[in-house]
C-alpha cells in the first residue's frame, strides 16, 4: 500500500530495500542469479467500518510521485534492480474509488452522470477516464456549494461528523472504531485479541461471533474478558 496516513516518503521505499532483500536471498537459496520478485503496490483508500473512515485520503499526486520515487529506488542498483518487476494502481483511479468508498447518495447521481457520458467498464485501464469522473462530479456537485471530491475523499474528518454509513451496523462499536484510529495516530500497536482477552470491539457480542483461533482449532488464550 502506499498512501497510509501518517505514511512518509522513506516509508515507501523501504520497499525498494525489502525487495533487494528478497533477491539477494532467493540468489542465496537457489545458488544462481536467475531469481525475480514483483512488487505490487497501489494506493491506500479509507474504507467505512474501519478505524480509518474518518482518515483523509492521499492525493493522487503524492501517491504518483512516491511511485515514481520506489521505482528509481529499486532500479538505483542495477544489479538487483533488474530482476525486481513492479505493478502499481496510479493515484487516480484510487481516488475515484475513494469517492465510490465514502461518498453519500449524492454520488449516486455522478455515477449516472459517468454512464450517461459514456463510461463503461470503468475498472480496466483502457475505459477508464479520470476526467469524465471528474467532470460528472462538477456537474452534479456544482449545485451543492462546498461540496467536492476533495471533500469526500482528501479530507480528515473528527469524530463529531455524521458519517453516510452510520446508519448501517457492522458489528464494531463506532467508539471502538475511534478509538483505535487514534491509537494509529499515536503509533500504538494493538495486540491481537486471539491471544489476549477480549477487547470489546462489539463484534462476537453484537453478531453472535465467535473468535478463530487458528489451524490448531485449540483456544490458547482466554478470550472472554475477566
Amino acid at each position: 500500500m502506499c498512501g497510509l496516513p501518517t505514511e512518509t516518503d522513506e516509508d515507501v521505499l523501504e520497499i525498494a530495500g525489502m525487495a533487494h532483500d528478497v533477491i539477494r536471498a532467493g540468489r542465496e537459496a537457489a545458488g544462481h542469479k536467475d531469481v525475480r520478485c514483483t512488487v505490487s503496490i497501489g494506493g491506500f483508500v479509507p474504507k467505512p467500518h474501519t478505524p480509518f473512515q474518518w482518515a483523509a485520503q492521499a492525493s493522487p499526486e503524492t501517491i504518483d510521485n512516491r511511485l515514481r520515487k520506489l521505482r528509481a529506488a529499486i532500479n538505483a542498483n542495477k544489479s538487483l534492480g533488474r530482476s525486481v518487476g513492479m505493478r502499481y494502481h496510479d493515484g487516480e483511479p484510487s481516488m475515484v474509488e475513494g469517492l465510490l468508498s465514502r461518498g453519500d447518495r449524492r454520488v449516486g447521481a455522478v455515477i449516472e452522470a459517468v454512464w450517461r457520458g459514456g463510461g463503461r467498464f470503468d475498472g480496466w485501464s483502457e475505459h477508464f477516464s479520470f476526467a469524465r469522473w471528474m467532470a460528472a462530479a462538477d456537474e452534479v456537485f456544482g449545485a451543492d456549494g462546498p461540496i467536492d471530491v476533495a471533500w469526500y475523499t482528501t479530507r480528515e474528518r473528527d469524530g463529531d461528523e455524521v458519517l453516510p454509513w452510520d446508519h448501517l451496523d457492522s458489528g464494531l462499536d463506532k467508539q471502538w472504531l475511534w478509538d483505535d484510529w487514534q491509537d494509529a495516530l499515536g503509533e500504538f500497536e494493538q495486540d491481537d485479541c486471539r491471544w489476549t482477552p477480549c477487547f470489546d470491539c462489539g463484534v462476537c457480542s453484537n453478531l453472535g461471533t465467535d473468535i478463530q483461533v487458528g489451524p490448531t482449532g485449540r483456544q490458547l488464550l482466554p478470550l472472554a474478558p475477566k
